[in-house]
């Protein structure tokens, strides 16, 4: 069963309700001021709020505060989006990022498609133990950039 299929299970379809019911925006620099350091995408602004499926935030904040003792988390440097309604790039089905169930960082270095990661393998290791599945491992088209709540 793949992940879209696993998430409508779950949640249901990416529509007004299921934003409402299962996502929020969460003040992330009010919990890790160092995002201050991370700019959003090619921008100069600074990352201090995401969109996002509570459920992966309660993920993401566990990576992040273990990232931030373990030092690592200056590896991250562009915040390049968790809720986007679209559909996967070159299929017909809708992306994780439809569910903000996903999340892009560095995404100029760690692009769709690389097949190499600038990321430590301390870093990726801490993101999979909270939980969160990474694009990285991905047997075919992988992308490195990409950390989600579901494997796709």
């Amino acid at each position: 069963m793949n992940a879209q299929t696993q998430i409508i299970l779950k949640y249901g379809l990416p529509n007004r309700e299921y934003l409402d019911r299962h996502c929020e925006m969460w003040n992330i620099q009010d919990d890790f001021p160092w995002v201050n350091n991370v700019k959003i995408g090619q921008t100069d602004n600074v990352w201090r709020r995401v969109f996002i499926n509570k459920d992966f935030k309660v993920k993401l904040h566990q990576a992040f505060t273990n990232l931030e003792r373990a030092g690592l988390h200056t590896e991250i440097k562009t915040f390049d989006g968790c809720y986007v309604d679209r559909m996967v790039r070159g299929r017909n089905m809708k992306s994780l990022h439809s569910w903000a169930v996903a999340i892009d960082l560095n995404a100029k270095i760690e692009f769709l498609g690389r097949q190499t990661t600038s990321w430590s393998p301390r870093f990726v290791a801490i993101m999979k133990a909270a939980g969160i599945y990474w694009g990285g491992d991905w047997r075919g088209r992988k992308d490195p950039q990409h950390f989600a709540l579901y494997n796709g």
